[in-house]
């Protein structure tokens, strides 16, 4: 909408080279096209009236003055010239716009936020925005030609020739007499080559170096195509704060920016960098009698500190000064313009030897001033982006500090990034209270974080009564005659149900069952089951939950390591449970319910006296798989049991005579869920056969036919049944959780009209440990709400130390629902279990984790499911969640095969919807939301997920089946339904017919060739990824110009990023080649 013009120049034969620091800069540029990240700007609003005619003038004048603001540059292909325009030649002109009111944001954006183009024109644009009584003048510029610290001469000099005070009548004068810049007339020279010493300083300091580990936990993953739309905050810090720094600097002998950039050290590490910190500096390069020449000098050198946590903040500081001092002595060499300097990025996307930047200026930045009388104030014209994941700069005025951060919108949340600030803070009054104390004690908390952490784990309820055996007799109390149970065609009432368990309990005491003892229960879902249950507590037992499904020696382990003292089943299963009795328990048969002592009788009066448990008593054992293949069972009391019922039958708003359908299988933990919530609050409890597990008709018939007003079940059940159950679900309350719920899922649930309550919970810590209720379909990553009642959260680093909000870490719980501990294995109890002195005994989950801003937890997957895959973390869920999105996937999966360190490969396993899988559209929707690093290398469709006997899915079956499956393909001319580079890396560009374009070959050869001269690899094939490689983008450019000089075909950076492989970039080669020959003819 707006533009400047200016005259191009005229003689292409006028352009020259341009240095190694304007090269980088443009590089980087080229690698995200289409933005403003290299735009710098000033706006001024103007009290009055400016005239335009003077204004004109004066702007002309100060471009006469400045050569690097008459310096236009052209990008084409790979290969960047400038030439620098006479003062005769060069016209900018001013654009004026009116507006109604004063220029909004908008507004300046229109100006700001406009990209150039690079093409022979302006490297900036001016334009005055008039509203009825203010002025606003707005002025942008390129970096190529502008820094920061040109812009206070740039407003002198032009309030100056506005003024009339400047003698530039002559424009055959000198317009460069008096203002030296780098070689007297050029902007953005070489200047001396760099010394041997710094180079070699350089090649010292950042040996071994790389960014990829300096991805901060509290952002989101680097997008594979990033706009960096960033934008801005402004925190003050503290009179505390501000006279703590500058007592310590001064006690310390140093200046207050190593303080200050000793505690940004301290706060990305804190923040998941890692110990071994890469911070870029800016440093002013104008030779010494430069210091008023306008255009890029500034030179942003690496501070590489090693954090050690055991050294004193006294120490750390006295460091980073050395580091910073160093690297300001050897700034002569411009690090992100020399490939053989550059840190190791495995991404491609990286071009900078660093993520984050640090300043520090003195002086409140640009001042107030005159214009023609007028008074005229510096206003905030940001561009919107940023290069840097985070740029902390600290201003400093005599009795202040000021902080500006600017931070990448695509990685950082504004909460986070405020967050970060007030962290930054707490760093240092940390630092200045205790400059002896270890990095490792520094405070890395803001009050805010300990406010969101601790509202959200204030959770200390009264439980009465403490147990759910005492709650189902109160309930047997208050409506013996209420419905409990139901099952087929039977109707079992709450006082037929109590007396069935005291007979249970009769059983079980003569078999010689005690106080301590172990009861296992191996029934269907039915009254049987629940009267054994309440069975085996009356007799002081806990009831192991058997699965009859399983495989026999599974069985036969659980009751050997339990030493469970009785079997209980039914008359009809004893005979297929023969082979326990070889050299196990006891095995009992229970009869019917219908069985047990009428109401009135001796033997059930004698069950009417009062209960009660000893709440730490062992109240059920559960065996889950574990990562060495041997189960490992999880003891848990009874007040953990009560206090997860009592808080569910709470969230629920369960109440007497409504009805839970109760279908998951009683081996996993959840289902008792489902049995309790009703038996304590005189609910109906439905027991549905197995079958309505897989089938959504027979599903929806039993919440039709029973009005259930419960339904719980894991997401790969809901996913199964969804379409035939949604329309009946309305009002409901939908329980789902077990294993991650898909975004989709959770939408479609809720969309259904149902009180949906997304529950998370290890079997460690007592069904459900974390809850959320969602009546409003959620939207971005779907999180698992806050801990339950009398529940604690903990995300933890790598030493045990409890992080803040937005940090990724472990998530540890602690409070009344830790189990026992595992039966019999005091090694494992070791590893998982803990205790900490404030907040007393916790479990590990091995899940990844972190506090939100609003309180809630976001979870990453487990530690385990995350791969590191060249250089890049990926979470194996995030990767399912998108594959699920698409319509036609029912179910999916991700494994990893190979070696991680060679030729691994991700592999998505699909099960279809409803329907054949159209496999090229489900890799057109991972690809537009998932970054290169993490698409699969391979898509393969399954009839159906392989499920363990908790309903998920199965990895190291499917692992089995996957590798088994690539084992026995033909390679040769097979079918892949998608094609994996070498890295794992999928390209599913569409590949033309050969026989129509018979140089593809040649230009993927030479390509091929190109990759292994310049990478020197001569293993590297035609699918070798530039990026994965080894390559960076000064490399990446270097062999687009010896491409283009061979076969005078050109191909832009922006195409290496995103095609990376010489197959697929020969495609792109072809397409350009037989554009330039379709010109050619034309002409």
């Amino acid at each position: 909408m707006i533009s400047a013009e200016g005259r191009k120049p005229a003689d292409p034969g006028g352009d020259a080279g341009v240095s190694p620091r304007e090269e980088a800069l443009w590089l980087f540029e080229s690698m995200v096209p289409g933005t403003p990240v290299n735009n710098l700007s000033v706006a001024l609003a103007v009290a009055g009236r400016l005239d335009p005619l003077r204004l004109d003038a004066a702007l002309g004048a100060v471009l006469r003055r400045h050569a690097a603001l008459r310096t236009v540059y052209r990008g084409e292909g790979a290969r960047l010239t400038k030439r620098v325009v006479g003062p005769g030649e060069f016209r900018l002109n001013l654009v004026q716009v009116v507006t109604v009111g004063e220029p909004t944001e908008a507004d300046l954006a229109s100006v700001t936020a406009v990209p150039f183009a690079l093409d022979g024109g302006p490297m900036l644009r001016a334009v005055l925005f008039r509203s009825p009584d203010t002025d606003v003048l707005c002025v942008t510029a390129h970096h190529l030609v502008f820094d920061e610290e040109s812009a206070p001469v740039f407003l002198e000099e032009l309030a100056s020739a506005y003024e009339g005070t400047r003698d530039d009548a002559d424009p055959d004068a000198d317009p460069d007499a008096d203002v030296a810049t780098d070689d007297g007339a050029a902007n953005g020279a070489a200047g001396p080559a760099p010394s041997r010493e710094s180079l070699a300083y350089w090649r010292e300091e950042l040996a071994g170096a790389t960014t990829d580990t300096m991805e901060l936990s509290c952002t989101e993953p680097e997008p594979d195509r990033p706009t960096l739309a960033a934008a801005r905050l402004d925190h003050a810090l503290r009179p505390r704060t501000v006279a703590g720094v500058r007592r310590l600097a001064a006690d310390l002998g140093v200046p207050e920016s190593a303080v200050l950039l000793a505690a940004y050290y301290v706060l990305l590490e804190a923040s998941g960098a890692g110990p071994d910190l890469l911070v870029g500096f800016p440093v002013d390069v104008r030779p010494e009698n430069a210091d008023r020449a306008i255009g890029y000098h500034v030179n942003h050198v690496p501070l590489r500190l090693r954090l050690d946590r055991r050294e004193s903040v006294r120490d750390l500081v006295l460091r980073s000064r050395e580091r910073l001092d160093a690297a300001v002595a050897h700034a002569d060499v411009a690090v992100d313009a020399q490939a053989d300097l550059m840190p190791a990025a495995r991404s491609g996307r990286r071009s900078l030897p660093f993520r984050h930047v640090f300043e520090h200026r003195n002086g409140g930045g640009l001042a107030a001033f005159t214009l023609g009388g007028l008074a005229a104030t510096p206003l905030p014209a940001p561009s919107g982006f940023g290069k840097f994941d985070l740029r902390l700069r600290a201003t400093s005025t005599d009795d202040a500090v000021v902080l500006h951060a600017v931070y990448r919108t695509e990685l950082f949340e504004q909460a986070h990034a405020e967050l970060l600030l007030a962290r930054f803070e707490a760093v240092l009054n940390s630092f200045a209270d205790d400059p002896d104390r270890a990095v490792a004690e520094v405070e890395r908390w803001s009050e805010r974080d300990h406010e969101i952490v601790g509202a959200a784990n204030d959770t200390t309820r009264p439980v009465e009564p403490a147990s759910v055996l005492e709650a189902v007799h109160a309930q047997v109390l208050r409506s013996p005659d209420a419905v409990a149970v139901v099952e087929g065609g039977r109707t079992v009432g709450y006082r037929r149900l109590w007396n069935a368990a005291h007979a249970v309990r009769a059983l079980l005491r003569d078999a010689g069952v005690g106080t301590g003892d172990v009861v296992a229960v191996a029934l269907p879902r039915g009254p049987e089951l629940v009267a054994a249950v309440l069975g085996a507590w009356l007799a002081g037992a806990a009831y192991l939950p058997v699965d009859t499904a399983h495989p026999e020696e599974r069985i036969r382990y659980q009751l050997s390591d339990s030493a469970a003292r009785v079997l209980v089943a039914t008359a009809d299963t004893v005979g297929g449970l023969a082979y326990v009795a070889e050299d196990g328990p006891l095995v009992l048969a229970v009869p019917p319910v219908e069985q047990a002592p009428e109401p009135g009788t001796a033997d059930a009066d004698a069950g009417a006296g009062a209960v009660t448990v000893d709440p730490k008593a062992c109240a059920y054992l559960m065996y889950t798989s574990g990562s060495t293949g041997r189960p490992k069972g999880t003891l848990i009391d009874h007040a953990a049991l009560g206090n997860a019922v009592a808080h569910f039958a709470e969230q629920f708003g369960a109440a007497a005579g409504d009805t839970t359908l109760w279908t998951t299988t009683f081996a996993f933990d959840i289902s008792g869920l489902e049995l309790f919530v009703p038996m304590v609050t005189g609910g109906r409890l439905v027991a549905a056969p197995d079958q309505a597990r897989s089938d959504g008709r027979l599903l929806r018939e039993l919440i039709e036919e029973h009005g259930a007003r419960f339904v719980q079940a894991t997401p790969t059940t809901w996913r199964l049944v969804i379409d035939r159950v949604a329309d009946c679900l309305r009002g409901r309350g939908v329980i789902v959780g077990g294993e991650p719920v898909p975004l989709s899922l959770a939408q479609r649930l809720v969309a259904a009209g149902c009180v949906l309550h997304h529950a998370y919970g290890p079997t460690e810590t007592t069904i459900w440990s974390t809850s959320r209720v969602l009546v409003e379909e959620p939207q971005g990553r779907l999180d698992v709400g806050s801990p339950i009642r009398n529940t604690k959260v903990h995300v933890v680093d790598g030493h045990g130390r409890d992080l803040p909000v937005g940090v990724r870490g472990e998530l540890c719980i602690s409070g009344v629902g830790v189990a026992i501990g595992y039966h019999g294995r005091p090694d494992l109890n070791a590893q998982r279990f803990g205790e900490h002195p404030e907040y007393g005994r916790f479990y590990r989950t091995g899940d990844v984790a972190c506090w939100r801003a609003d309180g809630l937890i976001d979870l990453f997957g487990r530690s385990d499911r995350q791969v590191k895959l060249r250089g890049n973390r990926i979470e194996l869920g995030e990767i399912e969640e998108t594959l699920l999105a698409h319509p036609e996937v029912g179910g999916a999966a991700v494994i990893m095969v190979g070696d991680p360190s060679a030729d691994a490969v991700l592999i998505g396993c699909l099960e279809p919807a409803d329907g054949p899988i159209d496999t090229a559209g489900v890799w057109a929707h991972a690809r537009a939301r998932l970054s290169r690093s993490m698409l699969p290398g391979d898509l393969v469709t399954v009839d159906a997920m392989p499920l363990n006997g908790s309903g998920k899915v199965d990895y190291p079956a499917l692992q089995r089946m996957v590798e088994a499956r690539r084992k026995a393909a033909v390679r040769p001319g097979a079918d892949h339904r998608g094609h994996a580079d070498h890295q794992g890396h999928a390209d599913h560009s569409d590949r033309p017919d050969r026989a129509q374009c018979p140089d593809l070959d040649d230009l993927t050869a030479e390509l091929t060739g190109l990759w292994r001269t310049i990478l020197r690899d001569e293993g590297l094939d035609a699918d070798a990824d530039f990026f994965a490689s080894g390559g960076n983008s000064m490399l990446a450019a270097l062999a687009m110009q010896e491409f283009q000089n061979s076969s005078g075909v050109s191909i832009s950076l922006a195409e290496v990023f995103e095609r990376r492989t010489p197959r697929a970039l020969a495609v792109v080669a072809r397409e350009a080649a037989r554009r330039t020959g379709d010109a050619a003819a034309a002409g």
